[in-house]
């Protein structure tokens, strides 16, 4: 899609971009995996919504998410290792980035509150994941 990316040291840090993005999906469904942060779901949403000041967010959350906490917990745990994967090795790469990007914006509007670093960690992952997903990166 871009041009750019016809000589081969674009492609070398488009993919660096993308296998970097992976890791960083991998390492966080990994690490709540291993920690079992999927079974406490319900914590982790009743926190979000606790100071949640986009009310609109805040009731999705209440009424949408907070009463299936625990598959919603396996689902994300689940999609985090899956993304991870498949972007680390160039598999599914437009849709993976793009499922990633929108993860993002939903953690943001969830938990964005929360620190001064969160909304800007996600909104650069967003926009990683925007330029993994229109350089092709895959196909390197």
């Amino acid at each position: 899609m871009l041009e750019s990316l016809n000589s081969p040291v674009p492609a070398v840090w488009i993919v660096l971009l993308r296998v970097t993005v992976g890791l960083i999906w991998l390492r966080a469904g990994l690490s709540k995996v291993l920690h079992r942060e999927y079974l406490e779901y319900e914590v982790k949403l009743r926190r979000f919504i606790s100071k949640n000041p986009i009310s609109w967010y805040r009731g999705f959350l209440e009424r949408c998410m907070l009463p299936y906490s625990r598959p919603a917990g396996y689902f994300f745990v689940t999609a985090e290792v899956c993304l991870g994967v498949l972007l680390t090795l160039g598999l599914l790469t437009l849709p993976a980035a793009l499922i990633g990007a929108f993860f993002n914006l939903n953690f943001r509007l969830a938990a964005g509150w929360q620190s001064p670093s969160n909304p800007t960690l996600n909104y650069l992952m967003i926009i990683c994941q925007l330029l993994v997903a229109a350089s092709d990166a895959g196909a390197y």
